[in-house]
């Protein structure tokens, strides 16, 4: 306190006396706020501490009384009571237990008198035949069984024979269900007479739903519930099909008949038996086809399945109707297209007729919007009709093809290209220009003419066939024509694959027919020239009509052909000239005997190809095909003469007479009979290369050395064209002796 008023009086030294009064007023109400402070401090820590205490000690021994009681409650618990409470614990677990097993008694007992009235049910609905309840019944029982109330259910012996009987139930009913259809839906197949002339007769009794409707619909709703009902359908339905729709769709004389009892319908056909029935025609089919599901809906297949919109007719039409109208469009529809353009247009009322038996199917609910397979058909008739006009062209013209070839006929200057189809010209407004040309470019009538010969009767129907469909073709729509034009195309084609196969033996073996096979295909190829240019302006200009790429192939078909023939007819006569061994020592009787006869040998057989082929082949081919042979030959014996390196005056004879027998037939083997008179010689050297050589050659065995020497003529007579000088000095050294005569006429030949 000093150092406070000390503290205050310096303070007040350095104030004025009014702020010394002010601050020693503050000072002085702090003071007394410190005595009055001080004083309570004071009494509550001595004035009040006896009391607190008191209260304490009080409260200290309450507590300890509770903590007395406690503990002896918590003894007498642990003495007492939980001895008692371990006793009840397990009879209360024990009751629990018994409790459990009652309710699960009483689960299992409640669960066996619900299965008890289901099977009593089923039997009930089906003696008052309510099948629909009954199978309802059945999956109810069913699914109870599944259901396990307890875990070793399965084990007891009155579920086993619940569910043996519950089994027993179903398949009774499904036989029942069975047999019930069966009385609504009776077949009767019968076949009378023979295997070739049996007559079918096939009968489809349907049962009158009006007699008793309600059944009707209760077996199909358990049939349906039971999921035989599609089964039942499906099977009818391939019955259906083969037993009466096949028929009535594939067969024309196909008869079909109602009659009437009172209790059902009997829809019943007949046909004969036979292997290629012709079909009936659209009209008479669709009229078929609508009266038999007529028939069906009117009589049992009107009923509507579990009371649904859905009927019998609608469910068989899902399962059938696909394949059924499938059958219709290629058993009859499709054949009943036509092959020309002209019945084509009178195709209409068909059209018509299937668009309106469509309507008919989707009013009778047999099919459903999504099948257009009717319609389908409709639209693409013009692709139908051109792909069984180009089809019906091929199986023709193979046909035509594999036919026997040696039917022939004769190509004239009067009919150059054989007898065709008349042609319609493009008629245009523009003029025509005359073109002119130079009198010494003038062209022959003969240029573009096919020579006379004799072609097969087959290839020119082949070729009017090809012009009597690009004819077609030109009044045809674009679509059909474009068809129509890679048919033919596809038909030579055809021709390069199918004719040089199945004829090939007969090819091979037969001159005659290698020849025609060759005038066949010049005649073709012949025509293939010009056939696209004719019909160029007639078709579509989107296509290149265009058969001339066709000519090499088929002109190397027949030529390849032929000279494999002659090839083979070569190798022939030259093996007849073999027999010879080389005209050795012909001056002896047999060697004579055996030269004679291979001479004859190759003049009988080319005697035998002029008369196979002097008919057949242009007379230019013939003379050519013959020459060939003939030179063959004539080289053959000419060289086999001269290797010789001796030949006596006899051999020299009789080697001349072999040679001028053949001189003689040949004049005659390029001679056609009753043809042109033409230079024979001419022909020979035009023909046959070797001819001069073996005409030189004869000369030569019937010359001295005097001739030999002035047909040579120092190297420039006619001898040195035909024979080198080695072969002249050979034939020299083997005809004459060793003279001085001789080595002169040697000397000379240089």
């Amino acid at each position: 306190m000093a150092s406070i008023v000390a503290e205050v009086l310096t303070s007040a030294g350095q104030l004025s006396a009014q702020e010394a009064r002010s601050k020693l007023q503050i000072l002085s109400k702090q003071i007394d706020n410190l005595k009055t402070q001080l004083h309570d401090a004071t009494v509550s820590k001595y004035a009040n501490f006896v009391p607190n205490l008191r209260t304490a000690e009080k409260l200290a021994t309450e507590v300890q009384l509770v903590k007395q009681e406690i503990d002896e409650v918590s003894i007498k618990i642990e003495n007492e009571i939980k001895s008692q409470l371990n006793l009840s614990t397990g009879e209360f677990q024990y009751l629990t237990a018994q409790l459990q097993d009652v309710n699960a008694l009483m689960v299992i007992l409640q669960k066996l008198v619900k299965l008890q009235e289901g099977l009593d049910n089923v039997g009930h609905a089906v003696r008052v035949q309510d099948y629909g309840t009954a199978a309802d019944t059945i999956y109810s029982i069913q699914s109870l069984l599944a259901e396990s109330v307890f875990g070793h259910e399965h084990e007891l012996q009155i579920m086993l024979a619940i569910r043996t009987e519950c089994h027993v139930q179903k398949e009774k009913l499904l036989f029942d269900l069975g047999d019930r259809w069966k009385e609504l839906v009776q077949w009767n197949i019968q076949e009378d007479g023979t295997k070739n002339d049996a007559i079918h007769k096939i009968e489809l009794k349907l049962f009158k739903t009006g007699v008793n409707s309600k059944v009707v619909e209760n077996i199909i709703s358990g049939m349906n519930k039971l999921d035989i009902l599609n089964e039942k359908l499906k099977r009818f339905g391939e019955q259906l099909l083969d037993h009466m729709l096949r028929p009535m769709i594939t067969r024309a004389d196909c008869k079909n008949q109602v009659s009437v009892t009172e209790q059902a319908k009997v829809f019943s056909i007949s046909y004969k038996n036979c292997s290629n029935p012709s079909p009936p025609s659209p009209p008479d089919m669709f009229s078929r086809l609508y009266q038999s599901l007529l028939l069906l809906q009117e009589n049992l297949f009107c009923v509507k399945i579990d009371d649904g919109e859905e009927t019998l007719l609608e469910r068989l039409g899902e399962i059938v109707a696909g394949e059924l109208l499938e059958m219709t469009v290629k058993e009859c529809l499709i054949p009943a297209i036509p092959t020309s353009t002209k019945e084509l247009e009178k195709f209409g009322e068909v059209i018509q007729l299937t668009k309106d038996t469509h309507k008919e199917l989707l009013e009778l609910h047999f099919i459903k919007d999504s099948n257009t397979t009717l319609l389908d058909y409709v639209q693409n008739v013009n692709v139908l009709f051109a792909n069984k006009k180009c089809q019906g062209i091929l199986e023709e013209a193979r046909k035509l093809m594999t036919s026997e070839i040696h039917n022939t006929m004769l190509v004239t200057n009067d009919k150059p290209l054989g007898d065709l189809p008349p042609i319609m010209h493009v008629h245009t407004n523009k003029k025509a220009k005359k073109l002119e040309l130079a009198p010494e470019v003038q062209l022959s009538p003969n240029t573009f003419r096919l020579p006379t010969c004799l072609i097969s009767t087959c290839v020119q129907q082949l070729m009017t066939m090809a012009y009597e469909t690009l004819q077609e073709a030109s009044e045809s729509s674009p679509q059909c024509a474009v068809q129509m034009y890679y048919a033919i195309r596809n038909m030579f084609e055809l021709f390069c694959c199918v004719f040089p196969t199945y004829h090939k033996q007969s090819l091979e073996k037969l001159p005659q027919l290698s020849a025609l096979h060759y005038n066949n295909c010049m005649f073709i190829s012949h025509h293939l020239m010009t056939l696209g240019h004719q019909f160029s302006k007639k078709l579509p200009q989107n296509i290149s009509t265009t058969f001339v790429d066709l000519v090499p192939k088929i002109r190397r078909l027949g030529a390849e052909s032929f000279l494999q023939q002659l090839a083979q007819q070569k190798a022939q006569l030259l093996e007849y000239l073999q027999a010879a061994s080389g005209f050795q020592s012909v001056s002896e009787e047999e060697r004579f005997i055996v030269a004679d006869k291979s001479i004859k040998q190759v003049l009988h057989q080319l005697q035998h190809l002029k008369n196979v082929w002097q008919e057949v082949l242009p007379s230019t081919n013939f003379r050519k095909a013959m020459g060939t042979l003939l030179n063959a030959i004539i080289a053959e014996l000419t060289d086999s003469v001269v290797s010789l390196e001796d030949i006596s005056a006899d051999d020299a004879k009789h080697l001349s007479g072999l040679v001028s027998r053949i001189t003689a037939n040949a004049q005659e083997l390029m001679q056609i009979e009753g043809g042109e008179s033409i230079n024979v010689s001419v022909e020979l050297q035009r023909n046959v290369s070797k001819w001069n050589r073996f005409k030189e050659l004869d000369l030569v065995l019937n010359a001295n050395l005097l001739e030999i020497s002035d047909r040579w003529s120092a190297g420039k007579g006619p001898l040195a064209v035909e024979f080198t000088a080695t072969e002249v000095k050979q034939l020299i050294r083997a005809l004459f002796q060793n003279t001085e005569r001789r080595a002169n006429v040697l000397a000379k030949i240089k």
